[in-house]
C-alpha cells in the first residue's frame, strides 16, 4: 500500500499510465471512504468530497517535506474538505430555508412616519419573497445571490459553474418569471 503513496505524492499524475492512475486513486479512495461517509452519510457526497480532495492533494503535494505519516496526512486533508463540505451545505439549507431574513426595505423618501406605507411594503415584500419561492430553484438561486448578497455576475457565475452568459440570460428569465409571479399576487390597497 505504501507504493502508491510515492507515485502521488512525487509523480506527476499525467507521466503515470492509465493504470497506475487508477490504481492509485482506488487505493487513496479505500484509505479515505470509511472516514468520510462517517461524516456525510450519503454515498454521493462522499464520491465528491474524494475526488476534491484527490484533486487538492495534488496540487498540494510539493509542499510535502516529511515522509512520516503521509496516511494521516491524507487522512486530514479529506476530513477538512469533508467537514467545510458540511458547513456549506448546512449554511446554503439555513439561507434557503429562509433567505428573506436578509431583506430590509427603507424609507427614507419620507421625513415623517407613514404608516399607512409600512403596511404596504411589508406585505409587498411578503408577497415579493411568496413569488420567489414559486419560481425554479435556480431562478431562486441566482435572484438571492444577486440582489440579496450583491455577488457579481463573475463570482455567481464561478460560485454556480455557469458562463457569465448563461448565467445572463437565467437571470433575466428569473426576472421575467419572478415579475409574472409578482403581478398576479399583488393588488396594491386602493
Amino acid at each position: 500500500m505504501g507504493n502508491w503513496f510515492h507515485f502521488l505524492l512525487h509523480t506527476p499524475l499525467q507521466e503515470l499510465d492509465i493504470s497506475r492512475q487508477k490504481m492509485i486513486y482506488i487505493s487513496f479512495h479505500r484509505l479515505v471512504y470509511r472516514d468520510v461517509y462517517s461524516i456525510t452519510h450519503d454515498h454521493l457526497t462522499t464520491e465528491d468530497i474524494i475526488h476534491d480532495a484527490f484533486i487538492k492533494i495534488l496540487t498540494k503535494n510539493a509542499k510535502i517535506r516529511s515522509q512520516t505519516n503521509i496516511q494521516a496526512w491524507l487522512k486530514k486533508i479529506t476530513r477538512n474538505i469533508a467537514l467545510d463540505h458540511l458547513r456549506k451545505s448546512k449554511r446554503e439549507r439555513q439561507f434557503l430555508s429562509n433567505p428573506f431574513n436578509y431583506v430590509v426595505i427603507h424609507n427614507d423618501y419620507y421625513e415623517k412616519f407613514n404608516m399607512t406605507k409600512e403596511i404596504e411594503d411589508k406585505f409587498k415584500n411578503n408577497v415579493l419573497h411568496q413569488a420567489i419561492l414559486e419560481l425554479k430553484p435556480e431562478y431562486q438561486t441566482v435572484l438571492i445571490l444577486f440582489y440579496i448578497h450583491e455577488k457579481s455576475y463573475r463570482e455567481i457565475s464561478q460560485e454556480l459553474h455557469l458562463t457569465e452568459s448563461v448565467l445572463t440570460q437565467r437571470l433575466a428569465r428569473a426576472r421575467k418569471k419572478l415579475l409574472q409571479q409578482f403581478s398576479k399576487k399583488w393588488h396594491p390597497m386602493d
